[in-house]
């Protein structure tokens, strides 16, 4: 800073000494004034437009003591620029070959300092240069460039910060002397790895609760374009691979990957959707503010109006979201799981509390879903529905993966078949695996329908309305995870 005062001060008093020969003195308040205009004028012309929209207020304090240091700054490179470069050059040169000259230095420092915008530079400097020629004035010359720099600088510091851009990293230019101030811009990141089918995976995961063991050591992966069903009974650790596969919660041992990433990592949750079983929304907010709240965090995210037809919720948009039913809340959710445009959506009873129009609705949306490339893993005590919809089954019990496969090959691998009739009693027969009764009618799990039914046909029990019909998903999950007691 004293440097730079030592040299202003020597400059404004040998300004009048070194100004060209042939420039006409103007009086020191037009000149002033024409300064102030012209910094102006460049502000509005070249830098303006560059400027984001959104202006903050500024602590007074700091406005003036970033102001007095642009005004410094100014005045110190017109003493250099301009009082030393052009009026030395202008006598033995001309004013034009010492205005093209000077300008070109100026220039060329300024880029190589801050790296572009040199035609800026060039445009700026050609000014200054002009209005210190035309006035006669280095005070003219230091009014334009300090108006035109401290614009430019208070503007820039009383922008709102940008957010981080989840596309890459993002660089920032310190304020130039004279340059516009450059806007952050996203690097976008290129990813050396080659496109892969897997969306998320579990390696050799183990985690657990205290005593309690809830995932055993299992090898779980959700592929491109699959509905996978997660299956099994209670406690057997649905929840907490789908939370370990999300980043909510790390394992004791294993690896999970989310996008070949870590699942905590930005850029991989990003990419996904997720209606989780306990399901909250912010106070105080309407339904359509709710859904444009979550848009909002994505970059390439559908319109709020989209979402809201998607999932039938254009009638609810203005209701109060806390106030909605517990059907309409899983619409909701569901909405906000899709506001970001996700690649991957991992749903948690979905349908739970909706209405049967409602439902139906949704596991179109998720088959529609899956066969645009997507990858859905679902968790649902609805069999009916993975049985309907699922291209893949899983079936957890006791924290382990106990089947990995088609619909049809976990109905094979229940070994049952139903077999239902009315009697007025349920005959003692084989191979009888469970059974149902409800008054007069019974329902059977067997292993072998023709021995049964033929043991059946020469019991002495009379029957009627018999029914064979092959174990559905329900049947083969109630006949994989009964516990036969000792």
């Amino acid at each position: 800073m004293t440097v730079w005062l030592g040299i202003v001060v020597a400059a404004l008093l040998t300004a009048p000494s070194v100004r060209p020969a042939d420039s006409t003195l103007r009086p020191f308040g037009e000149a002033l004034t024409v300064g102030c205009l012209t910094g102006l004028g460049l502000f509005f012309a070249l830098a303006r437009r560059r400027l984001p929209d959104g202006i903050r207020a500024i602590p007074r304090r700091k406005l003036v003591a970033r102001s007095f240091v642009l005004l410094a700054r100014s005045a110190h490179e017109e003493a250099v620029w301009r009082a030393f470069a052009l009026g030395l050059l202008a006598g033995p040169f001309g004013r034009l070959t010492a205005l093209v000259v000077s300008t070109a230095l100026f220039a060329g420092a300024h880029v190589r300092r801050q790296g572009r915008f040199a035609a800026v530079q060039v445009v700026t400097g050609a000014v200054f240069g002009l209005v210190y020629l035309l006035t006669g004035r280095l005070h003219a010359a230091i009014a334009a460039h300090g108006v035109y720099n401290v614009l430019i600088g208070t503007a820039t510091l009383a922008r709102p910060e940008l957010s981080v851009s989840d596309t890459g990293s993002e660089r920032t230019c310190p304020v130039a002397s004279v340059a516009p101030p450059r806007r952050r811009v996203p690097i976008p990141r290129r990813s050396s790895k080659p496109f892969v089918t897997s969306i998320a995976s579990l390696e050799g995961v183990v985690r657990s609760f205290g005593a309690v063991q809830a995932l055993d050591g299992i090898d779980l992966e959700l592929r491109r374009g699959e509905i996978l069903a997660l299956l099994g009974p209670n406690g057997a650790g649905k929840s907490t691979a789908v939370s370990i596969m999300l980043g909510l919660r790390r394992p004791d041992a294993g690896k999970a990957l989310l996008f070949g990433l870590d699942p905590r990592d930005p850029a991989a949750r990003l990419r996904v959707g997720a209606v989780l079983q306990d399901v909250s929304f912010p106070p105080g907010l309407r339904v359509r503010e709710t859904v444009g709240l979550v848009r909002a965090h994505f970059p390439n995210a559908p319109s709020t109006e989209e979402v809201l037809d998607r999932l039938a919720l254009a009638s609810l948009a203005d209701r109060d979201a806390a106030g909605l039913s517990g059907g309409q809340r899983r619409r909701l959710a569901v909405a906000l799981a899709l506001a970001g445009n996700p690649e991957a959506l991992f749903l948690d009873e979905p349908t739970a509390g909706m209405d049967a129009s409602a439902r139906r609705s949704l596991l179109r949306d998720i088959v529609d879903f899956a066969a645009q490339g997507g990858a859905v893993l679902l968790t649902t005590q609805q069999l009916a529905e993975a049985e309907e919809i699922a291209t893949r089954v899983v079936l957890l019990s006791g924290g382990r993966v106990t089947l990995d496969g088609t619909v049809g090959e976990m109905r094979a691998c229940g070994g049952v078949t139903r077999v239902a009739f009315r009697a007025s009693a349920l005959p003692a027969l084989d191979g009888i695996v469970s059974a149902d009764s409800y008054d007069d009618r019974h329902v059977v799990y067997v292993e072998d329908a023709d021995a049964f039914v033929a043991g059946l046909v020469r019991s002495e029990i009379s029957f009627r309305e018999l029914e064979v019909a092959p174990s559905s998903l329900e049947d083969a999950f109630v006949a994989l995870t009964t516990v036969e007691p000792e």
